[in-house]
């Protein structure tokens, strides 16, 4: 059995990404430009595109690839989305 080498991560590359990644907060144009950036990076691999999911997910499951990865960080910015949506519905039927 082959053992899986560890590609190195950027972790000043990374921290980078998630920082604007979260500055993008509910912004759809600013996460769709940081997004498609992050798809065409050619410096990114595939552990930095991972650390970049992980760390935007706030923790939690590890994606096994490069396509999840990508696909955790838009489900990730989608339920960030809905969580604002949905408190301002709920503040404006709050009677107090």
């Amino acid at each position: 059995m082959a053992i899986k080498s560890e590609q190195p991560i950027d972790q000043e590359l990374v921290a980078n990404y998630v920082e604007q990644l979260c500055d993008a907060k509910t912004q759809r144009a600013a996460f769709d430009h940081m997004f498609s950036e992050l798809k065409s990076d050619k410096r990114l691999t595939a552990a930095d595109t991972i650390a970049i999911a992980q760390r935007y997910n706030g923790g939690g499951k590890k994606p096994s690839s490069n396509a999840m990865a990508l696909a955790a960080i838009s489900k990730r910015f989608v339920e960030i989305v809905r969580f604002h949506a949905k408190n301002k519905v709920a503040e404006k039927a709050r009677p107090w």
